[in-house]
This record gives C-alpha cells, sequence and structure tokens, in this order.
C-alpha cells in the first residue's frame, strides 16, 4: 500500500512540474512549444538518419561483394545505372555528406528557436514580474524581502527557464536515443535488449538517488543566494555608516561566510551533476565487455559478433552522450525545480500578460475613461481610520484635516504619532481603513494618475540616480522627451540655476550614486526641482530639511517659502521654525489631526 502510495506521489509530482511549466506561458505560447515539438522530432529522424546511414556504408567498404548481393541494393544501383561496388560505395558517401551538412545546419536552426523561444520569453516574464511588482500596493513592501524580490529575478526566472530550455533539450534527445535504439534492435535484438535494461536501471537508480539529493541542494542555493544579496545590499547602502563606525570587516565577513555556504553548494552540485555521465560511460563500458564475454563463454563466433559490434560502436558515439546528457538533463531539473515552484507559488495572471514593450499593461492603446479631477477648493482627509498592516494598534483614529487651495499648511508632532504617515495617506500609498481623502468632494482614487499629476513629492532622503543632474531631474523620463528649458526653468526656481551654470558640464554633470558629489542642500534642491519639473499645484515636503544644518536649512526654506500663495504646500516638520510662514498649522497627537498654533 505504501509503495502504491509513493507512485501516486511520483506521478503526481512529474504532473505537477509539467503543470507548473505550463503555467509560464500563455496559449499562443504553447502553441508555439507544438511547433518546437514538430522541429525536435524532425531533428531526431535526421539524427538517427545520420547514423543509421553509416552503418550500411561500413557493410559495403568491410564486404562490398556481399553488399552488391542485397537485393534493394541491386535495385537501386540498376536504377541508377551503377555497375561497380565502388560506385555505389562513392555515392553513399557523397549522400552521406550532403545529409550530414543538412542535418547539421537544420539542428543549428532548431537550436536557434529553441533558445530565441527561452530566452525572449525568459525576458518577458522577467518583465512583467518587475511591472507587477511596481504596481503592486505599496503597503505590500512594509516589511518586504527585498533580496528575495530580486533573487526572484536575477536568478529564479533565469533558472526556471533554463529548465524549460533543460527539458526541451531532453525531449530531443529522447527521441535520437529511441529512434537509434529501434535501429539497433533491428540490427540486434538480444544486445539491444541487454543495453536498454541496463540504461534503463541506471536512470531509475539516478532519478531515484540523486534528484532527492539535487532538490535540496537547489532549497539550499535559493536561500543562500538571497543572503547573499542581503549583505551585499545592506554593505553598498549603508556604506557610510559602515566606514564611519568601521565595520567593514563584519560585513565583509558576513558576506565571505554566505558566499563560503554558496560555493559548498555550487560544488556539490557540480559533483552531483556530473556522476550520471561518469557512471553511465563506466556502466556501459562494463556491459558491454560483460556482454562479450558471456557471449564468447556461451561459444559464440566472433565473426558474428563483429558486426554487431561495429554497429553498436557508431551508435555509442551518439546514444553514449545523448543517455549522458537526458540524465545531467534529469539532474538540472531536480536542482531547478524549487526555482519553478517559487515562481509558479508567486505568479499570477498579471504577470503573464504580454508587455509589447508596455509597462501599464494597456496594449490595445485604449485608456479608461476617468472622471476629471480638479483643485479648486479644497483637499478633505475626512474622519480616516488607519493602522498598518499585520498591527493592531492605529495610528489615526477619526481623525480629519482639510487643505484649502493655496494655503502652506504645517503639520507637526513627537516622532512616531503619524506625521510621514499622513503623508503617505494624502499620495494614495496607504489606504486608510475608514474614511476619505478627497479632492474638492472627489476621491483621488476615482483619478489617481491625475491626482499623481498634481503632486510634487519632496523627502527628507532625496533618490538620486548615478546620472547626469539633467536625467536626476526629468526622473524617468527618456532623453529624447526631456525638455531642457523646462529643466533651467525649475533650477531657477529651486535656486539652483548658478550652481549648475557654473558646473563644466552643465546639466551633463554626473553627481555619482545617491547624489554623493553634491552637498545635501543641493540633493535638496535637486528634488525641489525634480518636484516641480511637471508643474504641480500641490507641493509635500515629508521633513525635506530636517537632515540639514540651520544655516542650510534656511537656504532651502528660502526657495520653499518662494512658492507661498502660488502653490498648495504641505510641510511636514521636525523643526517648529520650518513651518513659521504657514497659513496652518496641524498637530498629530493621540491619533488625531488637530489646528493648533507654535505657541500651543
Amino acid at each position: 500500500m505504501s509503495k502504491q502510495t509513493a507512485l501516486e506521489g511520483e506521478k503526481k509530482e512529474k504532473t505537477t512540474l509539467i503543470h507548473k511549466v505550463g503555467y509560464l506561458f500563455d496559449t499562443r505560447q504553447k502553441h508555439q512549444l507544438i511547433g518546437l515539438g514538430v522541429l525536435i522530432l524532425i531533428g531526431g529522424l535526421l539524427e538517427t538518419l545520420g547514423v543509421g546511414m553509416i552503418l550500411p556504408v561500413m557493410e559495403a567498404i568491410m564486404d562490398p561483394e556481399t553488399f552488391m548481393q542485397n537485393e534493394l541494393v541491386s535495385a537501386l544501383a540498376g536504377f541508377l545505372r551503377i555497375r561497380t561496388s565502388r560506385q555505389v560505395i562513392m555515392l553513399m558517401l557523397g549522400s552521406l555528406i550532403v545529409l550530414y551538412v543538412v542535418k547539421n545546419a537544420y539542428l543549428l536552426f532548431q537550436t536557434y528557436v529553441q533558445n530565441t523561444f527561452v530566452t525572449r520569453n525568459r525576458n518577458r516574464m522577467i518583465t512583467r514580474v518587475m511591472r507587477e511588482f511596481l504596481n503592486r500596493p505599496y503597503e505590500d513592501y512594509l516589511g518586504a524581502d527585498i533580496p528575495t524580490v530580486f533573487r526572484l529575478t536575477d536568478s529564479d526566472i533565469p533558472n526556471a527557464f533554463q529548465l524549460v530550455l533543460v527539458m526541451i533539450q531532453m525531449v530531443t534527445e529522447i527521441v535520437v536515443a529511441v529512434s537509434l535504439c529501434l535501429v539497433l534492435v533491428i540490427k540486434s535484438p538480444a544486445m539491444s535488449l541487454f543495453i536498454v535494461v541496463v540504461f534503463l536501471g541506471m536512470t531509475l537508480v539516478i532519478t531515484k538517488v540523486l534528484k532527492p539529493r539535487l532538490n535540496e541542494i537547489g532549497h539550499k542555493n535559493q536561500n543562500i543566494q538571497s543572503r547573499i544579496a542581503k549583505w551585499r545590499i545592506q554593505s553598498i547602502y549603508g556604506l557610510k555608516d559602515v566606514k564611519v563606525l568601521h565595520r567593514e570587516e563584519f560585513f565583509v565577513r558576513n558576506y565571505y561566510e554566505s558566499g563560503a555556504v554558496g560555493a559548498n553548494v555550487a560544488r556539490n552540485y557540480a559533483v552531483l551533476n556530473n556522476t550520471p555521465r561518469l557512471l553511465i560511460e563506466t556502466i556501459f563500458m562494463a556491459a558491454m565487455l560483460l556482454y562479450i564475454m558471456l557471449y564468447l563463454a556461451g561459444g559464440g563466433e566472433i565473426a558474428v559478433l563483429v558486426p554487431q559490434l561495429s554497429a553498436f560502436a557508431v551508435a555509442a558515439v551518439r546514444v553514449l552522450p545523448g543517455t549522458n546528457r537526458i540524465n545531467t538533463y534529469l539532474s538540472e531539473i531536480a536542482y531547478s525545480q524549487p526555482c519553478l515552484d517559487y515562481l509558479y507559488d508567486n505568479l499570477n495572471e498579471n504577470m503573464k500578460e504580454d508587455v509589447n514593450g508596455s509597462v501599464t499593461g494597456l496594449t490595445d492603446g485604449v485608456k479608461p475613461q476617468l472622471p476629471p479631477l480638479a483643485l479648486t477648493d479644497k483637499i478633505v482627509l475626512d474622519h480616516i481610520t488607519y493602522a498598518y498592516p499585520n498591527t493592531v494598534k492605529n495610528i489615526f483614529t477619526d481623525a480629519h484635516m482639510e487643505i484649502k487651495k493655496g494655503q502652506s499648511v504645517g503639520i507637526m508632532g513627537p516622532s512616531g504619532a503619524g506625521k510621514s504617515t499622513i503623508v503617505d495617506i494624502l499620495l494614495g500609498l496607504l489606504h486608510v481603513q475608514a474614511g476619505t481623502i478627497t479632492c474638492d468632494g472627489v476621491s483621488i482614487f476615482d483619478n489617481y494618475p491625475a491626482w499623481l499629476a498634481k503632486i510634487g513629492y519632496i523627502p527628507q532622503s532625496i533618490y538620486l540616480i548615478d546620472e547626469s543632474i539633467r536625467d536626476n531631474i526629468a526622473f524617468g523620463i527618456d532623453a529624447d522627451q526631456i525638455d531642457d528649458a523646462r529643466i533651467w526653468e525649475v533650477l531657477d526656481e529651486a535656486q539652483l540655476k548658478e550652481f549648475v551654470e557654473e558646473l563644466p558640464e552643465g546639466l551633463d554633470t554626473a553627481i555619482g550614486d545617491r547624489g554623493v558629489r553634491i552637498s545635501g542642500g543641493q540633493r535638496q534642491r535637486l528634488g525641489i526641482a525634480r518636484a516641480l519639473y511637471h508643474n504641480p499645484e500641490i507641493l509635500v515636503f515629508d521633513e525635506a530639511t530636517s537632515a540639514l544644518d540651520t544655516d542650510t536649512e534656511k537656504a532651502v526654506m528660502d526657495a520653499v517659502n518662494s512658492f507661498h500663495g502660488r502653490k498648495t504646500m504641505v510641510i511636514i516638520a521636525h523643526r517648529l521654525n520650518t513651518i513659521a510662514q504657514c497659513d496652518v498649522i496641524y498637530k498629530v497627537e493621540d491619533e488625531k489631526i488637530r489646528e493648533t498654533t507654535l505657541s500651543c
């Protein structure tokens, strides 16, 4: 009963593997896979024909007189008006040359088609997953395991599609091996049966013994790749703190130790992956020699055995490497299956949609009709209640705040009270459990793209890319779409124009990773210029000057206050003097948002 259950479990696992691979592809791609199957079948027949043609050529060369007496050969020679065995051999050799040229050209084409299918669909899948990640709710990333996200796109998806390619290649080898085995069965049934039994036994042993071990190694590889990525990300992103605290050795040691585990995993995989090839070669040679010994011990004639051995020697040139590859492919599938399992568990239909060069998913070019969103009166956080996911304590409970058009609204409060949470709610990044966020009475989520277009956001830490000043201001806009005139306008408004004009390369000046080549005040002004580039109606400053010294903060606030009355502004402040010129001031405290004054 337990044996039957085990067999059913194995069958279910194989079915699941095929199902999971099939789930990666849409209907059109599955049709392409069927087309690949046809190509593989044709390639297998050509491979079989290539090896099968060698056998009669060898017979003709070794015993031309007997070969010419064959009815089929003599009939063909008569039809082609060929009189001598030499001419027949020359014709067969020429035909064999043509066959191998055509066969190998076809197999090269088949390899091109196979790899084109796998690599292009792999890239599409990575892009789809990236799109899906970027379009997930912001709350999904609170506490997210970022190294594992990186592993999915950098390792799991490539490995899963490598598994697909391996399965395609394995089918190719199986078609060729089965076809050649049929040829050998016709030539020598007894020897063929003996060798087939040996190989099937070997494959069964490898599958049962090595596959679970390789599966385990595959899981270990997934886990260690996440840890290696974690230490790399933490050390590079925290480079300044690492150096100031002199903790280089700590991060290098942990990175090395994780890498050492990864190296051991890679070593174990390489050893186990090569075991089938060496084992099969050993067993094949031993089985062949054992068969000859048994044949001779039973009184068999060597003269009868020589043609059989010749046929097997020719076939072995192709069958033995093919059998080795089949078992190697089985090992690779076992090793890569955890990556496929993880991808399957985290895949959804949105990730499977064809991007067609678009990251929006709107491949038909039709945009949905959304209600207009205008700010002529006020923005209201209307009696909102919010708690972070997987927590029980509310940040806000029935809290209310209004921001009138053209006002400068300051928000103050103790650390941890929820000042930055207000900004995330206002931006629509966090979704309240109760209440609404409206603009002139219309929910911002009724036309969220229009709402985002109205907002310029300046955080405490400006994310700057290792590109030019131009690219950092026009963040995420293609180079040929950037308006340099607008760039200079916003630099002037952010009081950074003179600084950029004095730079030798001007707008083309590279600022280094996260802006390490410019000062803190200049980074904040660049952030303001970026926020202003699309001419928003609302500016949101989330403690944008709290990390600056007093003089630099004053200079940046001069730039901020220059928008007073021209823009609707929301300013989260750590220092009270930062919001001294605001029209309205709210205090965040005890899960509420109350209007107050600085004197309070």
